[in-house]
């Protein structure tokens, strides 16, 4: 009797360490998964944030470039009265003021750097008008979208760039006349 006493004592013996190995080794697994878990998520989270914030930043910058900013650019001053020939040469149209509606500074900029260039694209415009294409609707219409699309042309707002451009021409033909 006394070795089996000694027998299962050795095995109480043996047991005590197992379970209190199997439960040091399951806190330890347990605090390297949470603290691993923990250090994933803070990961993910913190690239997410950063992303969302250069997300938002590029948004709000290309909002601005988006937005486009109306303004007015005058091409001919009001009063300062411009002839322009018409179409056979013996009539010509006298324009009290010419001015655009643009979409940024930088095409109102644009504009009058380019004045002269543009000016000369409207009266190559003119030139082939004649007064009846002038004292109709449809035909100062037809005026307003060539010089709009003239002076984008040459402004280089072209593309997507163009609602940065001229956005509306307002031009006041005064009178056509005969050339004599």
């Amino acid at each position: 009797m006394a070795d089996e006493e000694i027998q299962e004592g050795q095995e109480e013996g043996k047991k005590g360490p197992n379970i209190l190995l199997l439960l040091i080794i399951a806190i330890v697994v347990s605090v390297v998964l949470s603290v691993g878990g923990a250090f994933f998520l803070i990961n993910i989270l913190g690239k997410n944030i950063v992303q969302q914030a250069q997300q938002q930043a590029q948004q709000q910058a290309q909002g601005v470039q988006q937005a486009p900013q109306i303004g007015l650019a005058e091409i001919i001053r009001e009063g300062h009265q411009r002839q322009f020939m018409l179409k056979g040469g013996n009539e010509i149209a006298i324009v009290n003021a010419l001015q655009v509606k643009v979409g940024s500074d930088d095409c109102r900029a644009a504009i009058a750097e380019y004045n002269v260039e543009i000016l000369e694209a409207i009266g190559l415009i003119f030139i082939t008008k004649t007064r009846e294409d002038l004292t109709t609707v449809e035909g100062r219409e037809i005026l307003k979208n060539q010089i709009k699309n003239a002076i984008n042309e040459i402004t280089g707002f072209v593309g997507e760039k163009e609602k940065f451009g001229v956005i509306q021409v307002i031009i006041d033909i005064v009178v056509i006349t005969s050339a004599y």
